[in-house]
């Protein structure tokens, strides 16, 4: 089966059309129609229809097109890999970070590196603890910034401690809670929350949190996953609180300010480590950015923040 086909008929499923694929590839429309035939005959069995908008696949187009995709991320990665050589980069490190990384201390962080300008090329990805995790041992990723205390196996993965953290309960300067010397577990549970997918392991959620603090019947008006944009628009409104990582929420990539409640508890510990597989126990550039994402973190807990 030819790899080139195959990935032009990811183009054809992608784009919908015969013509505005060829003129994607830089084809002619009737070599991309000869090529579709020619691997038609070899599978012996039509990939696509037509429809009323244009072509769809069959199921066995569709399962084609899929690997089409995967052949055509291959060739941009092998183009990647061949344009950082020509720029005389060191190397490529692929990091992956959860959402409250990816809006709090990791812009400055990249910032950090482009200005002091170490000769590697970063290529940073943005999802779950669990699904980064997943990625990270089919080796599609080098390095992963998750929670430490995470209810996951990852007993195949070394894991390294890069800053201590803990969860903490946030309101905006409006809501009547951040006027009190100490909010008690009655406010709390009387408050209305806006839940941040997972927070102190892979699987407590908001309510959880609260419920090992001594916070029963809190309620949480909506739940939000993958990002926090959307609950700290929340939160600012000053009608809702949010559980979520106390240095992270202190040093937000984000002009509002949020308010930690003086809440008398030992709270839970967020702390985030470096995971990665044992074949890149000694990389040079794992252990490298290592050390300037520890030298940055320590440099942010010696500010106040503003």
């Amino acid at each position: 089966m030819e790899p080139r086909y195959l990935r032009q008929l990811a183009e054809i499923v992608d784009l919908g059309s015969l013509s505005r694929a060829a003129a994607a590839l830089n084809v002619t429309q009737p070599t991309l129609s000869r090529n579709m035939k020619s691997l038609e005959a070899h599978v012996g069995a039509p990939l696509l229809k037509r429809g009323r908008y244009g072509v769809a696949p069959t199921a066995i187009g569709a399962a084609l097109a899929r690997q089409g995709r995967m052949i055509r991320d291959a060739m941009a990665q092998a183009d990647g890999e061949v344009e950082q050589w020509r720029q005389g980069q060191d190397g490529k490190l692929r990091v992956a970070i959860g959402a409250m990384l990816a809006r709090s201390i990791m812009p400055g962080f990249v910032s950090h590196v482009l200005q002091s300008k170490w000769n590697v090329g970063l290529r940073v990805s943005v999802d779950g603890a669990e699904r980064l995790l997943d990625r990270l041992r089919r080796a599609e990723l080098d390095v992963v910034l998750s929670p430490a205390q995470l209810h996951y196996p990852a007993d195949d993965l070394i894991q390294d401690f890069m800053f201590e953290d803990h969860i903490g309960l946030f309101a905006s300067p409006r809501h009547p809670l951040t006027r009190r010397r100490l909010v008690s577990a009655a406010d709390l549970a009387a408050a209305t929350w806006a839940t941040v997918g997972v927070l102190s392991g892979a699987r407590d959620t908001t309510r959880e949190i609260l419920a090992r603090i001594g916070v029963d019947g809190a309620r949480t008006a909506i739940e939000f996953s993958g990002d926090i944009s959307m609950a700290l628009n929340l939160v600012d409104s000053g009608a809702y609180l949010m559980a979520a990582p106390s240095f992270l929420m202190r040093h937000l990539d984000d002009s509002r300010r949020f308010v930690e409640l003086p809440f008398k508890a030992e709270m839970p510990r967020r702390d985030v480590a470096m995971w990665r597989r044992q074949d890149m126990k000694d990389h040079p550039l794992v252990d490298e950015f290592k050390s300037r994402f520890q030298g940055y973190v320590r440099s942010l807990a010696k500010k106040r923040p503003v």
